[in-house]
């Protein structure tokens, strides 16, 4: 009896530990699982459904991506469209001046069949051709002379030398504009400026004289930078964005707030409410701020419009998901009708949708979000897996957000996406991979206000070099109020 005893306790304690075994593989498979479903996800993310950039999807991805665009434009009833010149379309090409520089005349002398010799009499018109030239540029040196005249009281008076002559030899608003535009507007690196204004146009500047100019610019936009926060502030619909960038080894961001017609861009140690308090238009700001979602935003006193390209991304990415499909794709086709309505109202000069069509779509909207909660029910005595949290958490966000995402629907003045406010970041991405990083934090403020003045004055038809010029002839072009 004894022996059976110890040999029940024998199982018993071999069962237990057979259990305790089987429950930590059971957890580690779970864990494995989830692991390799992210790793899945990942594997799927593309430019379509991820903030991935369209330059990092593989070739074959382009492809499919580019046949599913024709594809949609063909069921939405557009001509297949070929590569190159479209037939019908309107082309361009050079036009001739009616008033040419110079006229260069070219006459035979003898015919070409008989040899017999041309009088200027027997012209019988001509054919023209002109070729357009950029004649060589040489630097122009205006010496100044300040004359000093003795008086007949004893009195010697000197006459003074114009503003912009500042020493025995400097360079001229046009010259120095010129550097700021290589600099600023092109991204060119500090030696590069000074080989092509070498090249160019024969100046030898140092590097020392470019980084001076430089920051003479930035110097010079303190005002034009205060009236811009001043407009923005008054503005019922702005775009904001932020981007990360380097100074020396350390991360630094460069934060957007943008409209169609104005640009202000904001260098900052942080991507908190720091960053919002310094730039100053988003602090007590009462309009509407379209972005991506990030926490920074939802602490501000504005009302909120988000991102639909975002969000048409990440219902992509949770689609991939087969028990997401469903209410992620349509929720995705219905944010894209809506805006197609929104686009024809604006297109016939409506101010809103029509109240009737408002409540449809928000019903139905009401519904896939309905579909995405019952997708995505509590599972029994553990925690949602990586996958599983992405897609709750999405449509939790549809449901917790629903005035917000649908904003663009109940304000025709407010775009569907916050595309504005990422085109005018984007050149904030071309200087880092054309430049490099940011020596110090002056020098990327400077370059975020030189970048948020050619940004506005190129939104409003005014020529960059002309900007320049006037800015460093101590008159800076000024944003104008919206009429």
């Amino acid at each position: 009896m004894a022996q059976v005893l110890a040999l029940v306790e024998q199982l018993r304690a071999e069962n237990a530990s057979l259990t305790e075994r089987l429950t930590e593989r059971e957890a580690r498979i779970a864990e494995l699982e989830e692991r390799l479903g992210e790793m899945a996800r990942r594997l799927e993310q593309n430019s379509g459904n991820s903030g991935k950039p369209p330059s990092r999807d593989p070739a074959a991805e382009r492809q499919r991506q580019a046949e599913a665009r024709r594809a949609r434009a063909e069921q939405a009833g557009a001509p297949k469209r070929k590569r190159g010149k479209q037939r019908g379309s309107k082309g361009t090409n050079l036009q001739m001046s009616p008033t040419p520089d110079e006229i260069v005349e070219h006459r035979p002398e003898r015919c070409e069949d008989c040899g017999g010799r041309l009088e200027p009499a027997a012209d019988q018109g001509y054919a023209a051709r002109q070729v357009i030239e950029v004649p060589e540029i040489t630097p122009s040196v205006t010496e100044h002379r300040a004359h000093s005249y003795r008086c007949a009281c004893g009195h010697t008076t000197t006459a003074p030398f114009p503003a912009e002559v500042r020493a025995p030899v400097s360079y001229g608003p046009r010259a120095r504009a010129i550097v700021a535009y290589l600099l600023a507007r092109q991204h060119i690196p500090n030696r590069r400026v000074g080989e092509t204004m070498r090249d160019l146009f024969g100046l030898k500047i140092s590097s020392g004289a470019i980084d001076s100019i430089y920051a003479e610019a930035g110097r010079r936009l303190k005002g034009f930078i205060a009236a811009l926060v001043v407009l923005l502030r008054s503005l019922p619909v702005l775009h904001a964005d932020e981007t990360t960038d380097r100074i020396g080894t350390t991360n630094c961001w460069m934060h957007v707030v943008s409209t169609a017609m104005y640009t202000l861009i904001h260098a900052s140690w942080t991507r908190g409410a720091e960053a919002v308090e310094e730039a100053g238009v988003l602090r007590g700001y009462r309009g509407v701020v379209v972005h991506d979602r990030l926490a920074l935003y939802w602490k501000l006193a504005a009302k909120h419009g988000l991102c639909g390209a975002h969000l048409l991304r990440d219902l992509a990415d949770v689609a991939i998901v087969h028990t997401q499909t469903a209410w992620a794709s349509g929720l995705a086709a219905l944010l894209v009708e809506i805006n197609a309505a929104c686009e024809q109202a604006r297109l016939r000069g409506l101010r809103q949708l029509a109240p009737s069509l408002q409540r449809a779509f928000a019903e139905r909207y009401d519904a896939f979000v309905t579909a995405g909660l019952a997708a995505n029910p509590d599972p029994a005595r553990r925690k949602r897996n990586t996958v599983e949290r992405r897609s709750f958490n999405l449509v939790g966000a549809f449901g917790t957000h629903r005035r917000s995402i649908l904003r663009y629907m109940y304000n025709l003045d407010v775009g569907f996406t916050n595309n504005q406010a990422e085109r005018d970041l984007r050149p904030t991405k071309l200087h880092r991979k054309i430049s490099g990083c940011f020596r110090s934090d002056a020098g990327a403020e400077r370059f975020a206000h030189l970048r948020s003045y050619l940004s506005t004055t190129r939104k409003n038809g005014v020529s960059a070099i002309d900007a320049l010029t006037r800015l460093f002839e101590g008159n800076p072009w000024m944003p104008p109020r919206p009429t």
